[in-house]
């Protein structure tokens, strides 16, 4: 079972709906702080599942102080390749809808509901709110917030469906005649009875409930008259209201006021267009004034810098000597190391001869080695790839449509299922005939001691005396035979569907196809792992290796010949002394450069330094020059004043401009505008009630309450017998169950061992080593570890809390394994472990969501963020 969607309106908190979408059919978490509505989806998600449609025993789930209110909860997921999508609403016009395949097969009310506990495993309450006892399965993997140490309860609520589900998976029941004999009681007993012994249940429950529920239609109808004359008066209340409004029209008082609001606003806007060009003309000045300080102070540093240029010029002419005398030096030096140099590279140019004719035999048998690796290689992909094509064209014939043999199974399960409730409604015939007498019973000849059922009318025929007509007395067998014979149609063209003779024909070629699916994966696999890249890039890589050996055997044969001894010592050698004669004509090198450029860049600097000092020297005392820096004095101080004539003026335009507050005008046009247009909106709201209600009533008038009721006080004689007949045939199955069940007990101890099994894989774990010992009902009661054996009871509330929730896991498991749906929903779970108890547990969820479909709800968002999906705030 994979939820898709959950969606809320007028739920408790969410009086404006709200939803969770695109849920992932492995681990979803949802985080948020307390009163985020984490509690309010859950309950939400057991309201639609568990509790009555029509309860009025729900008001808690209605938004505090909203009157009238219609709480309703929609959920879509699929099970089985089939898709659901549930809409239940509460108290306000209860519903309950249920569509199945995207509407394909639409149930509603009871149908609905026992539809939803037939695929579930739990019952719905004959009247009220649910109780624990009634939520079965969910009951049982629904952790609520605080309860997650509670285990005995839920699954003893749950105990049918899990017998059940061990009963599958291990066939235990299968192993006798009275096994059988029990599970075919058991099964007609739990289509009237729920497991805990005398409640009714399916058509049995179906009978009651209709029962109660026409009990209480005259109820309904009366209140529908009350609530009619309710509807009438609050209509003439609202027609009034709608009136006065049209006539005040306050609407439009608020539009004048935003009118005369934007006026002003654009008057302003012309005022802080003139302080902004008053701002661009300051800005301005102020700039003028700074640049002509800036080129004053320049005139300051150019003066100042003249002079030291002077005195640098005067240096520098004294450094070139000294760096000419250097240079010389340096360049004899570096012609002695050069000639030192050639020589130590003759030698290591013979010593690496050698070495290199060495190491190129060593490659040559490194690719000879290669060559004939990839060659076993392209042998054993060629024969792995021809057994993946043999296996593909086998799976390809054996194949079967996963879908279709999920119909065919679904048609087979409905099948059964009516042919059971046939058997549940039919008449039994004993007869005990005497030797040599043999009597006819519509068409069936009757001899001896025996059992017959009859689902349809027959005639007994008396040699002599005439016949006996029988009528079966269950009202249900015309339409329940219409319904076998659609069940029959529907499985017999799942059978022509798939070309089978029946479902374990059918189950038996799914299984071969299965096998030769994964032979084929592994031939694939044996193929990818001899050629990782495919056979042509195999094949290229041989020829590659074959290129690569030819070619290293050429330069073989082409090398010199080698003397003899170490090769690799004397290159090392050769290749030390080649390193100090390289690096001393380096240094020697250096230097020689570094002197020629040392003399050059001395004589450089100083001719620039002396053609810089007269150039600047001449421009700086030019008549010009100083005319042109006295009059930029002048210049600068009339710049000063208008800039700050011009800031004066800006400041106090800007002040008179903020006084108006033009944030407070605009606020008021957006006011005076939206509460126009809410006034507006809320007259055409008051209308379209108006027609509503109008219509409401209308309707209702036109269905004839007291015509419903009669039919209603007649349906309900009927409901009173049928309610009876179901009444007697399940005491009878009831008794026979209980009487079979003694004979059980002891088989019952070997079912245990697949929940044993799921168990200690989880608690594995938790706590490698331990052992959790489980009672005759399914339930753990003991902890064994090294240390000995502990009650449940008497652990800490952390462990039991921890051991709760791998159990459930362990239930997920075979349910799961049994064919039936399973969601686990966690609220706040594990609020008491530890890190390292948590860090445990999160590897149990994280492998768990791998088969299930999680929905973790917690206000501890830092503690679950590794777990490898994302975290969904809810705040």
């Amino acid at each position: 079972m994979k939820v898709q969607r959950i969606a809320l309106q007028e739920f408790r908190k969410f009086r404006d709906g709200a939803a969770l979408e695109d849920l992932a059919p492995g681990l979803n978490i949802f985080a948020g702080p307390n009163e985020a509505g984490k509690s309010t989806y859950v309950m939400a998600l057991r309201a639609a599942f568990l509790e009555r449609y029509g309860t009025s025993k729900v008001a808690d789930f209605a938004p505090h102080g909203l009157s009238g209110a219609r709480p309703s909860v929609t959920v879509e997921f699929e099970h089985a390749g089939r898709h659901y999508a549930l809409h239940k609403q509460f108290l306000q016009r209860a519903r309950c809808e249920l569509s199945i395949d995207r509407g394909a097969t639409r149930l509603e009310g009871d149908a609905a509901e026992q539809a939803l506990a037939q695929l579930l495993g739990f019952e719905m309450s004959a009247r009220g709110q649910s109780k624990p006892e009634h939520a079965g399965v969910p009951g049982l993997l629904w952790i609520e917030q605080g309860s997650g140490q509670e285990l005995a309860a839920p699954a003893v609520h749950a105990g049918a469906q899990l017998r059940a589900a061990l009963t599958q998976i291990s066939g235990e029941l299968a192993s006798s005649d009275g096994d059988r004999l029990y599970a075919r009681v058991g099964e007609m007993r739990a289509a009237l009875l729920d497991a805990r012994g005398g409640k009714p249940k399916g058509p049995y429950k179906a009978a009651e409930e209709q029962w109660l529920r026409l009990q209480g239609v005259c109820d309904g109808l009366r209140r529908e008259r009350a609530e009619l004359d309710a509807d009438v008066d609050r209509l003439a209340q609202w027609r009034h209201d709608y009136d006065a409004a049209e006539r005040e029209a306050p609407w439009l008082a608020l539009e004048e006021q935003a009118r005369r609001a934007r006026e002003q606003l654009q008057a302003l806007a012309r005022e802080q267009e003139q302080v902004e060009q008053l701002r661009r003309e300051a800005g301005e000045a102020a700039r003028l004034a700074q640049a002509l300080r800036e080129q004053a102070t320049r005139d300051r540093q150019d003066e100042e810098a003249l002079r030291q240029q002077q005195a640098q010029a005067r240096e520098a002419a004294q450094a070139v000597q000294g760096a000419a005398m250097q240079a010389a030096r340096s360049t004899e030096a570096a012609a002695r190391a050069e000639a030192a140099l050639q020589s130590a590279r003759q030698q290591a140019e013979l010593a690496q001869q050698a070495l290199q004719a060495r190491q190129t035999r060593e490659w040559l048998r490194r690719a000879q080695a290669e060559q004939a690796r990839l060659q076993a290689a392209g042998e054993a992909a060629v024969a792995a790839e021809a057994s993946a094509g043999e296996l593909q064209a086998r799976w390809q014939a054996e194949r079967i449509d996963t879908e279709a043999l999920e119909r065919l199974r679904q048609a087979q399960r409905d099948l059964d299922g009516l042919r059971l409730r046939e058997q549940a409604v039919a008449t039994r015939i004993h007869h005990q005939l005497a030797p040599g007498v043999q009597l006819e019973l519509g068409g069936v000849a009757l001899q001896g001691d025996g059992e017959l059922l009859l689902s349809e009318v027959a005639e007994l025929r008396l040699q002599g005396l005439g016949l006996l007509r029988i009528e079966p007395g269950g009202r249900d067998l015309p339409g329940l035979r219409r319904e076998l014979a659609a069940a029959q149609a529907r499985h017999q063209q799942a059978l022509e569907v798939l070309q089978v003779a029946d479902l374990a024909q059918a189950e038996a070629r799914a299984a071969r196809a299965d096998q030769l699916l994964r032979e084929r994966d592994q031939a694939r696999a044996a193929l990818v792992a001899q050629a990782p890249q495919g056979l042509p890039a195999l094949r290229a890589a041989y020829q590659e290796a074959v290129q690569n050996v030819a070619r290293l055997q050429g330069q073989l044969a082409q090398a010199p010949a080698v003397e003899e001894g170490d090769p690799e010592a004397r290159l090392a050698a050769a290749q030390d002394a080649l390193r100090r004669h390289e690096a001393a004509w380096q240094q020697a090198e250096r230097q020689a450069r570094a002197a020629e450029a040392a003399h050059a860049q001395a004589a450089s600097r100083a001719a620039l330094l002396r053609d810089q000092f007269e150039a600047r020297q001449a421009v700086f005392e030019a008549a010009e020059q100083a005319a042109s820096r006295a009059a930029r004095a002048v210049q600068f101080s009339q710049a000063e004043q208008a800039g700050q004539g011009l800031a004066q003026r800006c400041a106090q335009a800007e002040a008179a401009l903020a006084a108006q507050r033009p944030d407070l005008v605009r606020q008021d046009e957006q006011r005076y505008s939206q509460s126009a247009q809410m006034a507006r909106q809320a007259q055409q709201e008051r209308h379209a009630r108006l027609l509503q209600l109008q219509g409401r009533l209308e309707q209702a008038g036109a269905q004839g309450v007291g015509e419903r009721l009669a039919q209603a006080e007649a349906e309900l004689e009927r409901a009173a017998r049928r309610r009876d007949d179901y009444a007697r045939h399940a005491a009878a199955l009831d008794l026979l169950w209980r009487l079979l069940g003694e004979q059980r007990e002891s088989a019952t101890r070997r079912l245990l061992q697949p929940l044993a099994e799921r168990l200690a894989y989880y608690l594995e774990l938790l706590m490698p080593g331990a052992d959790l010992r489980l009672d005759e009902q399914l339930l753990p009661v003991a902890l064994a570890r090294q240390g000995g054996e502990d009650g449940l009871a008497d652990l800490s509330f952390g462990t039991r809390e921890q051991l709760g929730l791998l159990a459930r896991l362990a239930y997920a498991d075979l349910l799961q394994a049994a064919g039936r749906p399973t969601l686990l929903v966690l609220d706040d779970a594990l609020v008491h472990a530890d890190a390292g108890r948590r860090d445990q547990i999160k590897r149990a969820l994280f492998d768990a969501a791998t088969r299930h479909q999680i929905l973790l709800f917690t206000c501890h968002a830092p503690a679950w963020q590794d777990m490898g999906v994302p975290l969904r705030n809810l705040a």
